[in-house]
């Protein structure tokens, strides 16, 4: 993996961490990265097919889920 730039401390990093994935309507989007010291900083990515599929069985079972997002 080449170098990135942490977004949170704007240094350069040999050991980018992936925190987030930005999605634009009419652009694809970016990764965002972050700095080893930086990354446990951010919160958790929500896998959102994963939740997609949570929702679905809790759906067909009648069950309650906490998926994780607010």
């Amino acid at each position: 993996m080449t170098r990135q730039i942490c977004v949170r401390c704007q240094q350069s990093t040999d050991e980018p961490i992936v925190v987030g994935m930005e999605h634009g309507a009419s652009v694809g989007g970016r990764t965002a990265y972050a700095c080893p010291d930086c990354a446990p900083s951010y919160p958790k990515q929500v896998d959102v097919f994963a939740a997609a599929d949570a929702m679905r069985r809790a759906r067909e079972t009648g069950r309650a889920i906490r998926t994780g997002w607010a």
